[in-house]
């Protein structure tokens, strides 16, 4: 027999269950962690997330069944494929090296994001499942063959099916949540190394592959933990942190809160904000003269719309990071003048017994993505349900003031099928993106449709209710 074709007797034995188990779990991770780490340039609409797992699953039954035809050199063709992996894995989902393929591809591809995005996933995710796919079908053919071939298929998957599910558990609720996810990278390329250095020859090669191994950490380690801690104040399952203190530097001592590279707070000396946040203040505080009233915030940001004054109001604010509280307060804000709930948007509208005065909606997981379950027209409805009579909403949407694009059409139009009659203040009137503020009122959603006409003109009777 050849002993080329397959590996030690007690390698066979203990470490063939832990290279399918920890391919599952690394598998798996791999995916949780491409949807992750694009969310900052490609966003996480639905679309984003069916291409990956698309591209996953398509490379992954390749991987498969190319890996069913390989029959010698088994242990040389896993290490190999062990080590490309995880330099795949360690450069390729890292944040630096995913903000240049994005920026250059755009440059040369234009600004729409499916192009960018498929180009990517067949450049990096591709590969990289492709040669993990390959790991269930060469194991099997390693394994003991004194058995059927169902229940070494069976054995073998259901192993690598295991590992699959606590990677997809252990990644986002421990890994990614406290240690963030360039420790969360890290550990999966470690893992895969882990693997290579099982099936490594104590041959003339083994002071270069240990050689290798180490020179691959060390990097990968770099631009990746060492990166991030250099750049973000805290990543997780949901977003990248940063907070920009520019107080020495600028003369208006003004700080900002970027999440997924995206600015989303800011405040000043004066704790003034982003002008739209002053715009929606003026409304509620100053127009609106609310006092003693419950205010509900759907989307906490950096908590800028009570920092100056809270004007006994009781503002709640509900963001679906439970962290978001603890990166803000104090390195932006000084203190939180309301209540913070984490808890989803829907979710809590839905559960929550409690109607407010006003409601203040800005939910975006960066500039241009709001999450699609919080766009449709029973969000909004739900939104309209918590509003007390006389009550006010007001959206902060980034859309065309124009309405030339079929997205802020149909977010107008969404928002004007709930609430009937809104006042729309966009910060910019041109036909580039800005934010547009659509202020609506509980006791507009009468339906009235009467128009004046040279046959029939009310307005001056009607202008009497003034």
């Amino acid at each position: 027999m050849n002993t080329n074709q397959i590996i030690s007797k007690p390698l066979t034995y203990f470490a063939l269950p832990l290279i399918i188990f920890l391919e599952g779990f690394v598998s798996i991770a791999i995916e949780i962690l491409t949807i992750r780490q694009l969310l900052p340039v490609a966003g996480g609409s639905v679309i984003v997330t069916s291409l990956i797992i698309g591209v996953f699953l398509l490379f992954l039954a390749w991987g498969y069944r190319t890996g069913g035809r390989i029959k010698q050199y088994l242990p040389q063709s896993l290490r190999r494929n062990f080590m490309i992996a995880a330099s795949l894995l360690g450069i390729g989902l890292s944040y630096p090296f995913i903000s240049l393929f994005f920026y250059v591809t755009q440059k040369i591809m234009g600004v729409h994001i499916i192009y960018p995005l498929i180009s990517y996933l067949l450049f990096i995710l591709a590969p990289l499942i492709y040669l993990l796919g390959q790991t269930v079908p060469i194991t099997m053919n390693m394994a003991k063959q004194n058995q059927s071939v169902g229940m070494i298929g069976g054995d073998t998957l259901s192993v690598s099916t295991l590992g699959s599910f606590l990677g997809a558990i252990l990644t986002t609720l421990l890994f990614m949540h406290y240690f963030g996810v360039a420790w969360t990278l890290f550990i999966n390329v470690l893992c895969l190394l882990l693997l290579s250095f099982l099936l490594m020859e104590r041959n003339s090669t083994f002071i270069f592959q240990i050689l290798f191994s180490f020179i691959a950490i060390l990097f990968i380690y770099t631009i990746n933990i060492d990166m991030e801690n250099k750049l973000f104040t805290l990543t997780n399952n949901y977003a990248n942190y940063q907070i920009w203190d520019r107080r020495q530097t600028l003369p208006g001592k003004e700080t900002f809160l970027q999440i997924n590279d995206s600015p989303s707070s800011f405040i000043n000396e004066k704790k003034q904000g982003y002008p739209y946040i002053e715009r929606i203040k003026k409304i509620l505080f100053q127009e609106l003269h609310l006092r003693n009233a419950d205010i509900l915030v759907l989307g906490a940001g950096g908590f800028t719309l009570s920092a100056e004054n809270n004007y006994h109001n009781q503002i709640t604010y509900v963001d679906i990071d439970k962290q978001i509280k603890n990166i803000s307060i104090p390195k932006f804000i000084s203190k939180l003048n309301g209540e913070f709930i984490a808890d989803d948007a829907r979710h809590y509208l839905i559960t929550t017994k409690k109607r407010y005065q006003a409601i203040v909606v800005d939910v975006y997981s960066n500039t241009r993505t709001i999450p699609a379950h919080l766009l449709t027209s029973e969000y909004i409805q739900s939104i309209q349900n918590k509003l007390l009579p006389e009550g006010t909403v007001i959206f902060n949407m980034i859309a065309k003031p124009t309405l030339s694009d079929l997205y802020s059409k149909r977010i107008d139009n969404t928002i004007r099928m709930i609430f009937k009659n809104c006042m729309v203040i966009p910060l910019a009137y041109s036909d580039h993106l800005t934010n547009i503020l659509y202020v609506c009122h509980h006791t507009a959603n009468q339906i009235e449709q009467t128009i004046y006409t040279d046959n029939r003109n009310h307005s001056t009777t009607d202008s009497f209710d003034w």
